[in-house]
């Protein structure tokens, strides 16, 4: 069974993330000094998420954007939860092909202190959002 039944409930617990992190200057600093636009499309359900480094503060988009992303990560939204609550590794999900990326690899692996930003507060989030982590 999937963690989340629905895209929306995907949502709402990514939209507390991102307005605490952006809440919070030096937890999206490194991000933000990379100057890129990241697309995160999750299946499972059809999720997607728009990380704007290029602005101040960074923006965090909801849902499918207009434009074009400097990188695209794609990934099963439960592979992220296990992701975000340390029962998979990020590093593992790429080399074995289930995330993919699309854009300078390199530039993937800037996203790395954001990941582990997210992953801090990431099970907090979902207990208070009523799910069991």
């Amino acid at each position: 069974m999937a963690v989340f039944a629905t895209s929306d409930d995907f949502y709402a617990v990514m939209q507390v993330i991102f307005d605490r992190l952006i809440a919070d200057p030096g937890a999206t600093k490194d991000f933000q000094s990379r100057k890129m636009i990241v697309r995160i499309k999750g299946t499972d359900p059809d999720v997607e998420i728009w990380l704007n480094g290029k602005t101040n503060p960074i923006q965090a988009s909801i849902g499918p954007q207009p434009g074009r992303a400097d990188l695209d990560l794609l990934l099963a939204v439960d592979l992220l939860h296990r992701i975000l609550t340390d029962q998979e590794s990020l590093r593992a999900a790429f080399m074995d092909g289930r995330l993919k990326v699309s854009g300078n690899v390199f530039r993937a692996m800037q996203l790395a202190d954001l990941f582990r930003k997210i992953e801090a507060i990431y099970p907090d989030v979902m207990r208070e959002q009523g799910y069991a982590v």
